[in-house]
Order: structure tokens, then C-alpha cells, then sequence
């Protein structure tokens, strides 16, 4: 593990501790995160809804209500239709609910993975002119569907697209795209989730109603919260702003679907939610029912006013959960066991496959073996009967796995995604060729330092400034997520004065005291062999995290750890 104490420069943190009136700490720990201006900073540590920018500057944000006003006006059918994972089916809600409070005339589709796929597909278009449907919105999805869009309109179905995936060089001739990531877009914040255009777009269509945007964004700020978290998307700008207000409204939600959510997932409704009770408890459960089965189950979770129908529904997403862990370890077991025959000084990048894995599962598996081999992964899970698979691809910072599958786009039947994730599916004869380029351009773009585990650390602080007051102004950070980690920090020369593994022995608790530093206790999850490596006595550099620790009502500082070792004065 490669410890790299982030550089910042000092004039710039030196003008935020005196314009924000901040500490040093905080202030480092800011500019580390990209918050290098007073008003940043501001915007950052107080979020406030007036922050947000005009939803009107979103693409064709002026043509998509127009048209969805001309629905509402002459009771057209409309169609909305989105994706089986948690951000794709909480827009789609969100779509749902929206369109059915102005009393439009709406149905809500989501895809089912195996029967379906990714995205809208000819089928669904089809469907709709036989239904009668005269206008198509798409949530999360649409932004490569250039064969459907094209059928649409010669069935003179309008489509309008609402996506938050990069588009390709074309985008489709629909009605309206709108993507915050199109070249001309005047949205000042790119990074918004599928869930986040929707809720802005909405916003805008309520606005041109004349009704009162406060009202919206409280009503649907739950759906808004739990999408951008579940799709990882970075908590800065308007993102922080959704987690910030939304994680203590999540359990005064008065969605029956998400109060049965929370029920058994056996979450408080007490209390805020965490983002770690979004991302390991809520978020799983929702896509588990579209991984292994039928997403429209949690979709109908989230549109149903029936209580006793809503906790049916999520006892449903529970089974399916349970499903899925199962399904999800087997497949991890056997990628390993496969990644253990590839040759990993050739190959940068992992391509895995097998004829009986799950292509629900699949991506969550990509991410755990990146996770044990620090280098981009692709799982495809093969269909033999029809020689394809389905492939989900997982990668690090310094290889954007998106762009490197657009750059032979002719080996695949179908793909999409972002930086650090891909989907797609290929013939199998293409497989080993996909390889073959992925490593190239992986030979070309990295170097093999960027296959080491990196551990960023925010600042090199003395133990003395471990304190109280240090804690809780950090917590003025949360909640904490994707681009806004939790703060990082090493501190040299402790002395360990106690140590034991605890739990089933594969964590460790230790004590710890420095210079001016009372004796601190740590928690490292995990580290329970480190139970060996150190003696009482030693004296040892430590990378934490500071925090509260609350029990039997006492409250102390305790510094989760997260890497550890005897003293050197060696870092980067």
C-alpha cells in the first residue's frame, strides 16, 4: 500500500482558513476535495437550495416541457420508461408520480434485465403505437438508442430523452435530449445522476405549471436522494445538496414503499438515514429485485399508495436480496479462482467470463475483484446457446474504461457507461479480442504504479492536534461519499498501549498515545492479523479517520484505522 500525503498548495489554504474562517485542517482537507474559493467553500460547508441553478439551463430542458404541456393539455398517453437499477427506477417513479399529480394520462415501464436489456428497446416502441401512446420520456436510458428513437418517429411517436450516460459522437434525432453532458449544454454542473436530470427537469415542468417548486423538490426529494446515492455519483454541487436535506427526510418519506423499505431493511425512522445505510442496506434491496428477477417490482414499490401492497412489495425485495447475496458470492468465487490463472503481469486489465453467471450479479462481482487486484475488470457472463454475453466492466482512476470500449465499438452488439463503469454485450468469438485492446491501451495509458493500491491521505498532522474540537469540525463535511471521501490523516511516533483482535478475530482494537495525545482508542475492520505484526510498546505511524464513538453514554474520540506501520519516516 503506497501512502501519499496530498499536496496542497499553502497560499491557497491560507486564504480559505482566513476568508471562511476555518482551521488549517479543514481548510487543507477542502482544497484536497477540489474547493479551492471562498465561495466554493461557503457553498460547500452550507448548503442551500438556493444553490441550485435554473433547471431551464438543462439541453432542450424549454422543448421538453413544452411538449410534455401540449400532453398534459390534450390528455395524451403517455409513456415513461427507465432502467432496472435503483437511479433508472426512482426516476421513473418520480416520472410517474409527477405527471400523475397534472392529472396526465401515464404509464411507468422499466426494463427486465435478462428479457429486455439495457435501455429501450424496438418491442417497447412497437408496444406503445398499439397502445395508443403519442409521447415516449426516458429516464436514465436513451441516450444510444438510435434505432428506437428512429422507429418512433416514423410511428409519429414524439420521444423525449432525459440521461445522464455520455453520449457518443450522435446523439438521437429525438424531440428533445436532455443530458447535461451534451457538448453544448449550459448546465454548470455535468455530474447530476439520471434520478437528478429528472428531478431538475421536473422541477422546471412544475415551474411552467405555476406551481410551487418548494413543494415538489420536498415531495420527491427522497426518490432524488436515494438514486444519486446508489449510482456513486460524486457528492459535490447539487448532488451534496440532495444527500445533505434528503438523508434526514428519508425516514419522514411519505412514500408508503420507501416506509416499508426502511422496515425491512430494519433501518430507525427516528433518525437521519447515513449514506451507508443507503449504500449497504436501501439501495442493494432495490436493485436486488432487478438483478436476479423483475425490477417492476421495486418500481411499483415506489408508485404504490397502499400500504398493506407496499410492505408485500418490499418482503419481495428482501427474497430477491437474499437471492442475490447468495448468487453474488458464487460468482466471486469462481472469478477469483479464474483470475488466479491470468497472467497479471501481461494483463492490466482483467477480462473474466463464465457460461453459468448471473448477468444481474456480475457487476457488483467486476467491483469486488477490482477491489482485491486494484486493476480495471470485465466480468461477461456467457449465453452458449446464442454465443453472446453480457459483459459489466468496473476500472480505477487512471483508465477510463468507457472511452477505451467506444475506440472499438465494432466488437460489440451494444454498449454504454461512464468513466469508471461500462455494460455491453459481445459475441463471444470477440471476447478474446477485447482483451487484446483493453491490455494495449492499458499498457499505453498506465504505468504499473497505477496498479498499487493508493492511500490518499489528507494531511500529516501531530497527534496533538487530534482533538474534539478537530472532530467536530470535520463532521461539517458530511455526508461523505463519492468525491467527498471521508477525511484521511497520518499521525507518527504512537505508542501502542493495548491490542486485541475482537469481533470473530478478523478486527482489531488497539490503544494508542502520542506526544500531547491522552490515550486514544482505534478501531481497525479488518486488520485482525495485524494482531501479530505488533507488540505492545511499538512505536507506529497511523493512517485514520477521526470520529465520535457513542456507548452507555459516553462519548470519546476513536480513530478508525485505516493502514499502519512501525515508525520510518518513509512517505511519499
Amino acid at each position: 500500500m503506497r501512502w501519499v500525503v496530498q499536496s496542497a498548495r499553502p497560499e491557497v489554504v491560507a486564504r480559505l482558513q482566513r476568508e471562511v474562517g476555518i482551521s488549517e485542517i479543514l481548510a487543507r482537507v477542502l482544497v484536497n476535495r477540489g474547493i479551492t474559493e471562498p465561495d466554493q467553500a461557503e457553498r460547500f460547508l452550507y448548503p442551500d437550495w438556493q444553490h441550485l441553478p435554473d433547471p431551464f439551463l438543462l439541453p432542450d430542458a424549454e422543448v421538453a416541457v413544452h411538449r410534455l404541456l401540449r400532453a398534459l393539455e390534450r390528455k395524451e398517453q403517455i409513456l415513461v420508461y427507465g432502467d432496472y437499477d435503483v437511479d433508472g427506477v426512482t426516476s421513473a417513479a418520480l416520472w410517474f408520480h409527477t405527471l400523475s399529480k397534472l392529472r396526465a394520462r401515464v404509464q411507468a415501464r422499466v426494463p427486465h434485465r435478462q428479457r429486455d436489456g439495457y435501455d429501450i428497446r424496438l418491442p417497447v416502441v412497437e408496444e406503445a403505437y398499439r397502445q395508443g401512446v403519442s409521447l415516449i420520456l426516458t429516464c436514465d436510458c436513451g441516450i444510444q438508442a438510435h434505432a428506437v428513437v428512429e422507429r418512433a418517429r416514423e410511428l409519429g411517436i414524439d420521444v423525449i430523452i432525459t440521461d445522464h450516460h455520455e453520449p457518443g459522437e450522435q446523439v438521437p434525432r429525438a424531440l428533445a435530449v436532455v443530458n447535461p453532458h451534451l457538448p453544448t449544454s449550459r448546465y454548470p454542473f455535468p455530474d447530476l445522476s439520471g434520478v437528478g436530470v429528472s428531478y431538475r427537469l421536473g422541477e422546471a415542468l412544475v415551474r411552467a405549471k405555476g406551481l410551487s417548486p418548494e413543494n415538489y423538490r420536498n415531495y420527491f426529494l427522497d426518490l432524488a436522494t436515494l438514486g444519486t446515492i446508489a449510482d456513486v455519483m460524486p457528492l459535490l454541487e447539487e448532488n451534496r445538496i440532495y444527500a445533505w436535506y434528503g438523508l434526514p427526510a428519508l425516514p419522514r418519506s411519505k412514500r408508503p414503499g420507501v416506509q416499508a423499505l426502511l422496515s425491512v431493511a430494519r433501518l430507525p425512522t427516528d433518525r437521519p438515514v447515513t449514506m451507508r445505510m443507503v449504500q449497504f442496506a436501501l439501495a442493494p434491496r432495490i436493485n436486488a429485485v432487478g438483478r436476479i428477477d423483475d425490477a417492476t417490482v421495486a418500481l411499483n414499490l415506489l408508485i404504490t399508495e397502499d400500504t398493506d401492497k407496499a410492505k408485500q412489495l418490499a418482503a419481495e425485495l428482501e427474497r430477491q436480496n437474499q437471492l442475490r447475496r447468495a448468487e453474488q458470492q458464487r460468482i466471486l468465487d469462481e472469478a477469483l479462482e479464474q483470475a488466479k490463472t491470468r497472467d497479471l503481469q501481461r494483463e492490466w486489465v482483467l477480462v473474466l467470463a463464465g457460461e453459468d453467471w448471473h448477468s444481474g450479479v456480475i457487476g457488483i462481482v467486476a467491483s469486488k475483484v477490482l477491489e482485491r487486484y486494484h486493476r480495471p475488470t470485465v466480468l461477461i457472463a456467457l449465453d452458449p446457446e446464442l454465443e453472446v454475453g453480457r459483459g459489466s466492466a468496473r476500472s480505477i482512476q487512471a483508465y477510463d474504461i468507457f472511452r477505451a470500449i467506444e475506440e472499438r465499438r465494432d466488437l460489440f452488439i451494444e454498449c454504454g457507461g461512464h468513466t469508471l463503469a461500462a455494460g455491453f454485450s459481445i459475441r463471444t468469438e470477440h471476447i478474446e479480442e477485447l482483451r487484446e485492446h483493453l491490455n494495449q491501451l492499458a499498457h499505453k495509458w498506465m504505468s504499473p504504479e497505477d496498479l498499487l493500491p493508493r492511500l490518499d491521505i489528507d494531511a500529516d498532522i501531530e497527534p496533538a492536534e487530534i482533538t474534539p474540537q478537530l472532530v467536530d469540525e470535520l463532521a461539517r463535511l458530511e455526508p461523505f461519499g463519492h468525491g467527498n471521501p471521508e477525511p484521511v490523516f497520518l499521525s507518527r511516533g504512537l505508542t501502542i498501549l493495548d491490542k486485541r483482535r475482537v469481533g470473530d478475530g478478523s478486527h482489531w482494537k488497539l490503544t494508542v498515545r502520542g506526544e500531547a495525545l491522552p490515550p486514544t482508542g482505534c478501531i481497525a475492520f479488518g486488520m485482525g492479523d495485524c494482531d501479530d505484526r505488533f507488540r505492545v510498546g511499538d512505536e507506529v505511524d497511523l493512517v485514520y479517520t477521526p470520529g465520535w464513538n457513542e456507548f452507555n453514554g459516553r462519548r470519546e474520540i476513536q480513530l478508525e484505522v485505516h493502514d499502519i506501520r512501525h515508525s520510518s519516516g518513509i512517505i511519499e
